[in-house]
């Protein structure tokens, strides 16, 4: 499962993204101060939150591994989704504060030194691509790394746009490129930390994974014969990969003990195979006659031992 295997790979990466982007954010940081760049030192200022987001992220991945206890019977996977939330959070929190200083700048322009732009910038379009593209792989099945890895993007992104705004105030003295481009960086951060967002807020409030169809899923558990309905469904995400469903199967009151375990466990199958659940609690009950139609043989249909002889036969 996505949550488990890749686990040990990205908390390496992680502690190690940190370390280069910590380092890069004090260059950063006092080259804008050095250059009068709001551009720059917006961005050290997001590069710093790239760190504290690494940081949270490792955190998540070397917590999420403890095993579970009698008081955290889930083990410790939504630390992982917390921390993405959080991130995401800290995300809009930059969006709002680059856009209002990059307003500021628009009304009242200063000089900036377009050289220590363009070259700080693109050791950190360089830095944050490396760092993004050693996330990338994780952030397609973890919440927890995409949360990073957007912090990482978009900061690749941002140096490369201070890149460009450099160019301009260099060349052409055009000093309003270095507020513009922070106001498409701003864009660019709010958009994604909101994807984040509506996902781990989703989980959190016990929604249905993002890869199941919940109507699917019954027609799925009703096709099992000899099921006849399938109530009080519920199915919910406790960490990244990690589904769980709960629900309660009616069947045909000749349904011995053996005949339901069986079924269930064809029901469990089908729900690890096609919907990738891989924890299901299903109680069976025991009502009546459906499922049987025209014929007399009132017996429960999946696979009917013949009490008298002991040995199975199929019905149909």
């Amino acid at each position: 499962m996505a949550g488990h295997t890749h686990g040990a790979t990205s908390g390496s990466k992680f502690w190690l993204a940190l370390a280069v982007t910590l380092t890069f954010t004090i260059v950063e940081a006092l080259s804008g101060w050095l250059s009068h760049s709001l551009a720059l030192a917006s961005d050290a200022g997001h590069n710093f939150t790239d760190a504290l987001a690494l940081g949270l992220a490792a955190y998540a991945v070397w917590i999420s591994k403890r095993p579970a206890s009698a008081k955290h019977t889930y083990g410790f996977h939504r630390v992982a989704i917390l921390t993405a939330l959080f991130n995401a959070s800290t995300l809009l929190v930059i969006a709002v504060v680059i856009a209002s200083q990059a307003y500021q700048r628009i009304i009242h322009p200063t000089h900036v030194g377009g050289w220590i732009m363009m070259a700080v910038a693109a050791g950190g379009f360089f830095m944050n691509t490396v760092i993004a593209s050693a996330l990338a792989e994780d952030a397609s099945h973890s919440l927890n790394a995409r949360a990073a890895f957007i912090h990482m993007a978009g900061d690749a992104i941002s140096s490369l746009a201070v890149v460009v705004a450099g160019v301009f105030v260099q060349w052409m003295g055009w000093i309003y490129a270095d507020p513009i481009v922070s106001l498409m960086i701003a864009g660019i951060i709010l958009y994604s930390g909101l994807g984040i967002i509506k996902d781990s807020t989703s989980i959190l409030m016990e929604g249905v994974p993002k890869n199941v169809d919940v109507d699917k899923l019954a027609e799925a558990i009703k096709s099992v014969e000899p099921v006849c309905d399938v109530h009080d469904l519920h199915v919910w995400q406790v960490g990244d990969g990690l589904n769980f469903l709960s629900c309660h199967v009616t069947l045909p009151i000749t349904c011995t003990l053996e005949d339901s375990t069986r079924i269930i466990e064809h029901i469990n199958i089908h729900l690890h195979d096609d919907f990738g659940i891989g924890h299901a609690t299903i109680q069976p009950e025991p009502t009546g006659l459906c499922k049987i139609e025209e014929d007399d043989n009132l017996y429960c249909a999946l696979e009917v031992h013949s009490h008298d002889h002991g040995h199975a036969h199929h019905h149909h």
